[in-house]
This record gives structure tokens, C-alpha cells and sequence, in this order.
């Protein structure tokens, strides 16, 4: 669907940031689900973080990602022409499963297939400058580039169209997102 517009890339390279803009700017929006998951693991006490039980905790976000991807499918649907952003969505959950168990995982290919979301997925490069760990994201710039490139291979395998964000403001990189969506608009 092309209203559902996934924002993805290497870790702390800005992607949530990008979202709380484009949600302060009016567009739906989708925090991702993997920060969410850890900061109720934290809060609760659970093991079920990326550092504890991976593949768990993979699951559980492309369950999450599923249903917030055919939430806001109906509400895009009833809105003609309104944009949805993901910050990451439950195909880099699906990766990084794949990475975890070291398949294909076969069994999400009707996923892949049928739950399209935007042909144009917004990439943002590893960015040491803003680079930074914190409660939730313990791993180290070297982990996040090598899922980066993860990801920059995953996408375009799976029938999407890899956009690099150009490291800039953020109101540039905005700008830059919403011009090539209009620029898609406009050649479809």
C-alpha cells in the first residue's frame, strides 16, 4: 500500500526522530515496536529484550508490527491520498529473525507478500556523529552498521526500493522524504 511509508536504517541514525517531526507535522505515525517492547521488558522486569531472548523478542515484534500494520492499513484506507510513516516495521523484524535462526524463515514469505507496504523505503545510513547507546540500545555502532547493511540487502530482495536519507536537518531530510513520495505520485 503505498500510504504506508517505512522509515528503517541503522540504529540511532535518526529514524525516531524523523517520526516525532512528521507526527509534530500532522502525518499518522507508528513508533517502533522494538522500543517499545524493551521499555515494557525494563519497566516489568521481563528477559524479553534483544540482550536476553532474541528470537522471543523478534517474534514478538513482528506479531506487534502485523497488527500495526493492518491498524493503520484501515485507517489509511478510509483517508485517500494520507500518509502513514513506521518508524522500522515488521519486515526488519522478519530480517533480523532470519539473522537470529539462521533461515530464509520460509514461513513469513505470505507476510512479505501480501502486507505491501510503500515501494519506497526510506533509509537512514549509520551516522557516528549521532551515534549513542542508552537503556535500550546496547549494541555498538560496528552491531548497527552490520544490521544496516542487513537491512540495505533484506528490502530490495523482497521487491522494495531502497531510498538513502541524506545525512542533514531534520526539516531537510523531511523535505527530501516527502519530495520523493510526491515524485513516486507523480510517475505512478
Amino acid at each position: 500500500m503505498k500510504q504506508l511509508v517505512v522509515i528503517t536504517g541503522c540504529s540511532s541514525g535518526g529514524k525516531s526522530t524523523l517520526i516525532a517531526e512528521l507526527k509534530q507535522r500532522g502525518y499518522w505515525t507508528v513508533p517502533e515496536p522494538g522500543r517499545i517492547i524493551v521499555k515494557e521488558a525494563l519497566a516489568s522486569g521481563s528477559e524479553l529484550t534483544p540482550w536476553q531472548r532474541p528470537i522471543d523478542f523478534a517474534l514478538t515484534i513482528i506479531q506487534r508490527g502485523i497488527a500495526d500494520y493492518h491498524e493503520k492499513q484501515a485507517l489509511c484506507a478510509s483517508q485517500e491520498g494520507q500518509y502513514c510513516f513506521f518508524d522500522r516495521c515488521f519486515l526488519d523484524a522478519v530480517s533480523y529473525f532470519q539473522t537470529l535462526t539462521r533461515s530464509d524463515a520460509h514461513q513469513y514469505d505470505y507476510l512479505i507478500s501480501s502486507m505491501r507496504f510503500c515501494p519506497l523505503v526510506f533509509m537512514v545510513p549509520p551516522w557516528p556523529d549521532i551515534y549513542c547507546q542508552d537503556e535500550e540500545r546496547k549494541h555498538s555502532l560496528a552491531e548497527a552498521m552490520v544490521e544496516y547493511e542487513r537491512l540495505l540487502a533484506f528490502y530490495p530482495q523482497n521487491g522494495y526500493q531502497v531510498v538513502e536519507v541524506p545525512k542533514a536537518s531534520v526539516a531537510e531530510r523531511i523535505e527530501f522524504i516527502l519530495f520523493k513520495l510526491k515524485v513516486m505520485e507523480k510517475s505512478t
